[in-house]
């Protein structure tokens, strides 16, 4: 055993342990790579704890309490108005004993934190400079320093602060002198990527050779109170200042690592890899090389990582910038043990499952990391059937992040992306491959399941993160963000995708601190934070998302926190196509996948209630020519909370494009619609009754596999999915024509909105007595039109009609569900009031050449009945949350609806030859009465 008292007996005087060794003196090959020998020596510049039963480390250094803390005011800095004593008395938010002459650091309140742009300061406790004092009644720590700090450090109240960390302990482990890495210029090069000047340089900083501790197997390690300094093997596997390795469960219930210190190391602060239940708490690291505080392999679980500190976190060999949500793969190299440390953050969390709280980050790629392994990333552990992405979270909460996410667009400062695995068809691989991007196949996402294999949430708490690009970004399939602060983001707050709940979000978009704040550059990416035009509060997304927003709070994001004219005298003008709320209006069509309740507004802070009305409020990204998104995004404002809007029948209020015409009117009784046209992507809301949203494939087929229909290419094998019309929508009653010329994306359509070839339909609906959508095809008529992947509300009524060539007879016409390649026929009905009362009937209206179906989410059972789908049973459960509910797509597979007509086609083989006639079913109002709504009918003075 190696003892330095006991966990009832601390050591309080000095002792220092200096581990010595030196590249080139070691057999080594290089100036940067050790001999095979020597990378195996775990005694190499090391404590070695052996795997047997007794051996242990207990190292007990005295009790400083709290080991970091954070700033009760702010250090002005070179600020002149501020009193220069400022700069060197610090005020804590808490009483501490840390020693005279101890070392500290103070954590950077800027954006951007790489070793060329460093903010971070250390210092020196002076002698008698630590008290506890009163103000207003509260005590409060005090310390002062041998110097002043030379820069703004943010401490804002009701805001964020700065953290200060003590480094010093009375119990040392260091390398020697000749552990610091030689390749250590320059800091910054410029950068590969067109979004920022400047980048973290590859190939420096690798040769790092510091000491090392490791504890294996049975033994025991209690590291309390313990300074590790200039520790950690660059790149050496298994050298890290402290490392827990392939750790029985039993010993590591009473192993520890609390109260330390790690700076300047050269490979990480700790590693837990095959560890369970140990205990990470209350450790200050900073200075780091690669991911600091890591969970090595994926495998671990149930332990403690609690209440830690990790500032300054720097990337290996260069790190991984991202201008997009997709980049390329990097591989394990001589230069780069882990290609993952090319994304090194704080916390590096391969395994939910485990005690994350209270900890603290401060700059790195990421401050919180959540990759996604499909497999351990150990070679050893490959195979032992733990799929490390999957494992349910234990409890992740009260953790803050600043100062990070600065490399990459759309990567968060809580990071839940980036996959590390073995290639799948090499079972012997010896090559980790990394992409820190979004990696869209089942294999490479977080699809979390709870113990017994079911589908579970990802779930993140009391999150706090401030001065970053992203607040959160998450690729995983189902995730669950419950209380949710986020200040002074540079583009947006939060960026999650699919099944979420974000709960108790807190935006301030732009804190006292704001003004501190210079752009570290002046490229794309660089100068977002002080560009007013450049950033959004809420980025939704395009398609395959189910969000529920709730309880949501709003502050400084008006346009004078933005810094725009005419908000702010002598602003820039406005030219911008981001919002507090911004839509992509560049991707495919939406289904139904939005709902929001709870939206609370500091009027005073956002320049009043005309907030919700100004331009900068809801707006587009991306180019404005793709019909999808432009017509049929969606929104469902349950309480009119977000809008501000106040329904006269208490109903939900339905957001749609202005731009979509009247397929988003949906009622033109006075008071039931408006348009805020003062948007810079102005939304039609209405009132949305008891109606329903409803979304699904509308497919000429044949179809490229899940997707689209492959006809397009036979017409044009240039042409663009997204931004080609394919026909129209219309609903009954609204007796527009379907030229081409109708509309054309970014113009507004009027009665018939026009739709392209991306194959999504979403829209309002309620057909149960009036109403229909009206879908007509520029090519003619499909001779088979697939009708799938089917969001519609149980026990709801949804008809659709189109016109058939003339001349087409009621046999020529066959509607049937296919599900699991079982077939279920529909009858021909005698009228359209039978498709709308009976599920599985069509009305073939030989007068007007009309055919009408009805569409449900429904299934072929095995016994050959149709009805509505057993969604419990199949699998496609809606999503709900706090009385909000976004309805489950069926499959291709679970539900087709086939529409096929017998007729000469064209040369495609995929429409009638003949086409046919543009007729909008009338909508069938009784006498005296007309269309007040898409699905009513009424007196003609309800229009007045």
């Amino acid at each position: 055993a190696l003892e330095a008292g006991s966990s009832t007996c601390r050591i309080e005087g000095k002792i220092k342990i200096t581990l010595h060794g030196e590249y080139g003196n070691m057999d080594s090959v290089s100036d940067r790579h050790l001999s095979n020998a020597a990378a195996i020596d775990t005694g190499l510049k090391g404590i070695f704890v052996k795997d047997v039963q007794g051996a242990r480390m207990d190292m007990h250094g005295k009790i400083y309490h709290p080991t970091w803390t954070r700033l009760a005011a702010a250090v002005p800095g070179p600020v002149s108005s501020a009193p220069s004593v400022r700069n060197i008395e610090l005020f804590l938010q808490d009483c501490v004993n840390w020693p005279d002459n101890g070392k500290i650091i103070v954590t950077t309140s800027h954006v951007k934190d790489t070793r060329g742009y460093n903010f971070n300061e250390e210092a020196t406790i002076a002698n008698s400079g630590v008290q506890c004092v009163v103000v207003d009644g509260r005590e409060y720590g005090k310390i002062t320093l041998t110097s002043p700090l030379e820069h703004y450090h943010h401490a804002g109240e009701r805001e964020y602060q700065c953290e200060v960390g003590l480094l010093s302990r009375n119990i040392v482990i260091q390398g020697n002198d000749k552990s610091d890495p030689t390749d250590d210029t320059p800091l910054e090069c410029d950068s590969t990527s067109s979004g920022w000047t400047k980048m973290p340089c590859p190939d420096t900083f690798l040769t790092g050779l510091g000491g090392h501790t490791i504890v294996i197997g049975q033994a025991q390690g209690r590291l309390r109170g313990v300074e590790f300094y200039r520790m950690g093997m660059t790149n050496v596997l298994g050298r890290y200042p402290v490392h827990f390795h392939h750790h029985d469960p039993e010993s590591g219930s009473v192993s520890m690592m609390t109260d330390c210190s790690v700076h300047r190391s050269y490979f990480r602060a700790i590693s837990i890899h095959d560890a369970f239940n140990l205990k990470v708490e209350r450790n200050t690291a900073f200075d780091i090389s690669g991911h600091a505080f890591y969970l090595e392999s994926g495998v671990e679980e149930r332990n403690y990582v609690q209440y830690n500190l990790a500032a300054f976190v720097h990337p290996i060999n260069g790190a991984q910038m991202m201008p997009s949500n997709v980049v390329g793969n990097t591989l394990q190299s001589d230069t780069i043990l882990v290609p993952a440390d090319h994304s090194a953050s704080g916390f590096y969390i391969s395994n939910a499952h485990n005690y994350v709280v209270g900890n603290a980050a401060s700059g790195g790629w990421a401050g919180i990391q959540f990759p996604v392994l499909p497999e351990p990333a150990d070679k050893t552990l490959r195979f032992n059937g733990i799929v490390p992405k999957d494992r349910p979270s234990l409890l992740i909460t009260g953790n803050s992040v600043h100062s990070s996410s600065w490399f990459a667009q759309n990567s968060g400062a809580v990071y839940e992306g980036g996959s590390l695995y073995w290639a799948e068809d090499d079972l012997e691989s010896e090559t980790l491959i990394y992409n820190a991007g979004r990696v869209s196949s089942e294999r490479y996402t977080r699809y979390t399941k709870d113990d017994d294999g079911n589908a579970d949430f990802f779930r993140v708490y009391n999150t706090t993160v401030w001065l970053v690009n992203v607040g959160a970004t998450g690729w995983g399939k189902r995730a669950e963000i419950n209380g949710f602060e986020v200040s002074d983001f540079q583009n947006r707050a939060i960026f999650v995708l699919f099944t979420v709940w974000m709960n108790s979000v807190v935006i301030n978009c732009r804190s006292s601190n704001a003004q501190h704040v210079p752009d570290p550059g002046s490229r794309s990416n660089e100068k977002r934070f002080n560009n007013g035009k450049s950033w959004s509060g809420f980025f939704t997304y395009d398609h395959l998302m189910k969000h529920i927003l709730t309880n949501w709070a709003v502050s400084n994001c008006g346009g004078v926190a933005r810094g725009l004219s005419p908000w702010v005298e002598g602003g820039d003008e406005d030219t911008g196509n981001s919002g507090f709320v911004t839509i992509p209006v560049n991707g495919l069509a939406p289904e139904v996948q939005l709902v929001s309740s709870g939206m609370k507004y500091d009027w005073d802070s956002l320049g009043g209630e005309e907030f919700v009305n100004d331009s900068i409020f809801f707006a587009a990204s991306g180019p404005d020519g793709i019909y999808s998104m432009q017509y049929q995004s969606n929104w469902e404002d349950s309480d009119g909370s977000w809008t501000n809007r106040v329904s006269a029948t208490n109903t939900s209020t339905v957001m749609g494009p202005a731009r979509a015409g009247n397929w988003w009117h949906l009622d033109s009784r006075p008071g039931k619609c408006e348009i805020r046209d003062g948007w810079k992507f102005p939304q039609q809301l209405c009132d949305k009754d008891d109606r329903h949203l409803g979304s699904m494939f509308t497919v000429v087929m044949p179809q490229v596999n899940q997707q689209g229909s492959a006809v397009l290419s036979m017409l044009d094998p240039n042409a663009n999915a997204r931004k080609t019309r394919q026909g129209s929508m219309t609903h009954f009653g609204l007796m527009g024509d379907s030229s081409v010329a109708t509309c054309t994306p970014p113009q507004t359509c009027g009665e018939t909105t026009a739709r392209s070839w991306d194959p999504d339909l979403t829209g309002p609906y309620n057909h149960e007595e009036y109403g229909g959508w009206y879908l007509a095809f520029d090519q003619g008529t499909p001779t088979h039109l697939s009708i799938q992947k089917i969001q519609l509300d149980d026990d709801s009524t949804m008809i659709q009609a189109m016109t058939l060539p003339p001349g087409t007879t009621s046999g020529d016409v066959s509607v049937y569900a296919e599900s699991k390649s079982r077939t279920y026929n529909f009858a021909s009905a005698t009228s359209l009031a039978e498709v709308r009362s009976n599920i599985d009937k069509y009305f073939h209206d030989e007068a007007t050449n009309t055919l009408y179906w009805r569409v449900i989410a429904g299934f072929v059972e095995s016994d050959g009945s149709y009805g509505w789908i057993d969604r419990a049973s199949q699998g496609v459960a809606g999503f709900s949350r706090e009385g909000l509910h976004v309805t489950a797509t069926t499959s291709k597979n679970q539900l087709q609806i086939h529409i096929k007509v017998n007729c000469e086609t064209d040369v495609t083989g995929a429409f009638c030859e003949t086409k046919p006639s543009f007729l909008v079913p009338e909508m069938g109002c009784p006498d005296g009465q007309v269309m007040v709504a898409i699905d009513k009918c009424g007196l003609p003075c309800e229009l007045l």
